[in-house]
């Protein structure tokens, strides 16, 4: 995935070599040819300036013969960059010419000055489909060059959205429907955890109120756990989501803050996906479903595993979106490190299943059974939900994939979380889970040996 319409950084290179700056997915336009297509007509427009270029071992440059420095742009049909890619980091500057669909010469004198070089616009024309770009400097000089850069990418045909990417032109609107969802799921987990805390409030100042002696010893129930697990995957979601909202309008609107959105929209997204996780592995083993406390202490390993698997996740997300990985369109968990999450992810589903059949089996109670054949064997395909996108990612054309695999997991997330905010609300917990008031307070060894000796208890 590319989004930025602006890329800006320092450049390095080594002698004779030459280094990917970024990529960008062009748009297409069936009656238009390289060079016979209206300025009207044109679907991609790429600009460029350079400036402070000079020697790395800080040598001037103030004579001729001046290093011969260029720009080149590769696409992605197999003899440009798909076929030099496969030895970029050994590539010289001739190989990297030879591969090149264009290339054009930098002026050294300008790019060195004191106002830089500057390339307003150069076309773009595809007439197929929409194809990915990639744009490199090369050096041939015999020693090493530094300079800083600035590259500007558009598709004009796409109105209002021509700073984005083909790969991800509609995902705005993609984005603000999710929201809206998960902030309407968010709020339903509000008010249910609402009426779970007003009700815990309302035995409080029952007891309170009690001149009796078992109202003074009985610890009041506030919100379980679980209850508190799932209202914060439910918030975390739902700003993930609008976080990624904000992203792709400021993408669009041309804000500097773009980046910043992306990292807190992606956090707060892995965040709501991994207490949802734990949440289900809790109840996977009969916590609150079969008994009303949660043992954390036998449950520590599951839950530091998947707390450890949602900040990988966050790294390998965080990873394949950095300009560190410009040189690759594959979904980020068709990579090495993303397959290992992927099989991790297996595993849990290996976890959840096993651990909700034996359960199941154990129990010979109408309620939790009720919630396993309802509720939790159903549940377990929210750990087969990134296998699968994965795996169907390896067929999608690289134009589409992103937006297809965007719009699957976020229909994977909101669904699951949707089913358990179901599940959790009063009326519905009743039948499912051993939640209520008198069932969930947990008494301490020396609160029941107090309790023993008092005769109104007994």
């Amino acid at each position: 995935m590319v989004d930025a319409k602006f890329v800006t950084g320092t450049l390095t290179l080594e002698a004779n070599k030459a280094q990917i700056l970024s990529k960008f997915c062009f748009d297409f336009q069936k009656d238009c040819a390289p060079h016979n297509c209206s300025e009207e007509s044109v679907p991609g427009h790429m600009g460029y300036s350079l400036t402070g270029a000079r020697r790395l071992d800080g040598e001037p440059i103030t004579t001729k013969p001046y290093p011969e420095v260029f720009v080149a742009m590769l696409d992605d049909e197999y003899f440009s960059f798909p076929e030099v890619s496969q030895i970029w980091e050994q590539a010289n500057c001739s190989e990297v010419k030879r591969a090149s669909k264009r290339w054009y010469p930098i002026n050294w004198e300008e790019a060195s000055g004191p106002h830089g070089l500057t390339v307003d616009k150069t076309n773009v024309v595809e007439h197929l489909r929409p194809r990915w770009w990639y744009f490199a400097i090369a050096t041939c000089a015999p020693y090493g060059l530094t300079m800083q850069y600035r590259l500007h990418m558009e598709n004009p045909l796409q109105s209002w959205q021509r700073e984005l990417s083909m790969d991800v032109v509609g995902v705005g609107w993609i984005s603000a429907l999710l929201a809206a969802a998960f902030i309407v799921v968010a709020l339903v987990q509000l008010r249910s955890a609402l009426q779970w805390s007003q009700a815990s409030l309302s035995m409080k100042g029952n007891l309170e109120d009690s001149q009796s002696k078992r109202g003074r010893y009985r610890r009041i129930l506030l919100l379980h756990p679980a209850v508190l697990l799932l209202t914060f995957a439910s918030v975390a979601s739902a700003a993930g989501e609008c976080s990624w909202f904000f992203y792709y309008w400021d993408l669009i609107d041309g804000s500097a803050d773009w980046n910043n959105w992306q990292l807190v929209a992606r956090a707060t997204r892995l965040a709501g996906k991994t207490c949802l996780s734990i949440l289900m592995m809790l109840l996977s083993r009969g916590q609150c479903v079969c008994t009303p406390d949660i043992a954390w202490e036998e449950n520590r390993e599951v839950v530091g595993g998947l707390v450890v698997f949602g900040l990988a996740a966050f790294g390998l997300e965080t990873w394949g979106d950095s300009l560190v990985n410009t040189s690759t369109t594959e979904y980020v968990y068709d990579t090495r490190p993303g397959t290992i999450l992927v099989a991790f992810d297996l595993v849990w589903f290996w976890l959840y299943v096993s651990r909700a059949f034996a359960t199941w089996q154990a129990e010979t109670r109408i309620k939790p059974r009720t919630f396993y054949m309802m509720y939790g064997f159903p549940c377990s395909l929210w750990f087969l939900a990134l296998p699968s996108v994965a795996f169907l990612a390896t067929y999608l054309a690289p134009w589409v994939r992103f937006k297809v695999t965007y719009i699957l997991a976020g229909l994977t997330h909101w669904l699951t979380l949707s089913v358990l905010i179901h599940t959790f609300r009063p009326h519905v917990a009743s039948g499912l889970y051993e939640l209520s008031l008198h069932e969930y307070h947990a008494v301490r060894t020396d609160e029941l040996d107090q309790l023993i000796k008092d005769d109104d208890f007994i």
